[in-house]
């Protein structure tokens, strides 16, 4: 039975068959202004022709590899740098130096191009600079809130309980908050793979899904564009899936307090 009173309601949650109802909705009135739009803009069956064409000449999957083995180690890397940095900042000598990181985002990398080019020893090794330096930026300044939006009634208890300070910050910062630290990898990801077309834009050494996208669009082959365009996206809402996975997997207390949709 569907729940038309429901839809428009505020804080209300829908059973499927309405919220399939809304889906299908919304998806007819989307491809109804796509086709209605510019004739410039390639329609879904071009698009579609174009993804199988490039996917038989094995252009796709293999600049797609490249790309995620890119992104992959960049955010490892820039992970591991982002994490030792935000949880030293317990110790105040470090506390600057993860404040000048996070003030880092305001730059742009295609300034700091000419000097990561100079530190490193290959087009590979720069985009990787270039991706970690860009992640690391913005997961720092993430983990900095995250640890101060800390209640210090939660540092309290840990005292209360004889444990050290550094005990402190294992349970309190480190073991309580790491569902959140998921949540930032998330986001940060979004970044580093919205990143990954101008990067490899950058120093086009080894190809990648952003150098194919941008020899397509040299050429104004819209179609082409297209469907790279729905490709990174398909394969950007998988990986945040997979961190949400992973998330509810290592961490299935974060979601009992939560008010279901």
């Amino acid at each position: 039975m569907f729940e038309f009173k429901k839809i428009f309601s505020p804080n209300q949650a829908i059973n499927k068959a309405t919220l399939l109802l809304v889906i299908a909705t919304q998806t007819i009135l989307f491809l109804l202004l796509w086709y209605s739009s510019s004739e410039l803009i390639p329609k879904p069956h071009e698009i579609w022709t174009s993804f199988v064409a490039m996917l038989k000449e094995g252009d796709m999957l293999r600049e797609l590899l490249v790309s995620m083995g890119l992104c992959i180690k960049a955010m490892f890397i820039a992970i591991i740098i982002s994490l030792i940095l935000a949880y030293l900042t317990a110790v105040p000598f470090f506390r600057p130096i993860a404040f000048l990181v996070s003030k880092g985002r305001f730059l742009t990398l295609v300034g700091l191009s000419f000097v990561f080019t100079l530190l490193t020893s290959s087009g590979h090794s720069l985009k990787v600079a270039l991706m970690v330096f860009g992640i690391t930026v913005f997961f720092v300044t993430n983990m900095i809130s995250m640890i101060d939006a800390i209640p210090k009634s939660e540092f309290n208890h840990a005292r209360t309980l004889r444990f050290s300070e550094w005990q402190v910050v294992w349970e309190v910062i480190i073991l309580g908050r790491i569902h959140e630290v998921f949540e930032i990898i998330r986001a940060n990801f979004a970044i580093s793979w919205m990143m990954l077309t101008m990067v490899e834009g950058i120093s086009r050494a080894e190809g990648g899904i952003g150098t194919m996208l941008l020899n397509q669009s040299k050429h104004l082959h819209l179609d082409a564009v297209f469907a790279i365009q729905f490709v990174i996206l398909l394969v950007g809402i998988s990986m945040d899936y997979l961190v949400g996975v992973l998330k509810n997997l290592f961490c299935p207390y974060a979601k009992l307090s939560l008010e279901k949709k």
